[in-house]
């Protein structure tokens, strides 16, 4: 089955999947919906398949039927990676976006992503490290009590 691959302009949340053809029932999910999605090649060569879904028509109740969908194929991408004995596919990593545009890829031990993502959506955790970068790129020592204040 293949898909038209829409741009999806901001706002936007995005999803990685591993396993060959996994997004494309992600993207039919979002498209049921009427949601526009897109999805590309990760640009840092690590083999997944990103999926970008428009914000826009997006309810709570979406929302959380598209990130338990995610987890489950997470879940079959696991097997499937382990199936296939492959180290690659054993490893996870978060695309981290820098302010110059650039993107690195932060890696992250398989079991440790489990156990973040099974407390913070993958939304959630995209903006925790939004604001890692932004600190690391823009330093404030500055007290905390004085930023919560501003």
């Amino acid at each position: 089955m293949s898909f038209i691959d829409h741009t999806v302009s901001q706002p936007f949340i995005e999803f990685a999947f591993l396993q060959p053809g996994a997004h494309e029932e992600f993207i039919a999910t979002a498209h049921a919906h009427g949601l526009n999605a897109s999805f590309h090649d990760d640009a840092i060569g690590t083999g997944a398949m990103i999926v970008r879904v428009s914000e826009h028509g997006l309810t709570p109740a979406i929302e959380t039927e598209l990130e338990a969908l995610a987890q489950k194929l997470d879940a079959d991408s696991q097997d499937w990676a382990d199936s296939m004995d492959d180290v690659r596919l054993s490893a996870v990593g978060i695309v981290v976006h820098l302010s110059d545009g650039s993107q690195s890829l932060a890696r992250v031990d398989p079991n440790m992503m489990r156990r973040i993502l099974s407390v913070l959506t993958p939304d959630e955790l995209g903006q925790f490290v939004a604001k890692i970068a932004d600190a690391v790129e823009h330093p404030d020592d500055s007290p905390i009590c004085e930023s919560m204040h501003a």
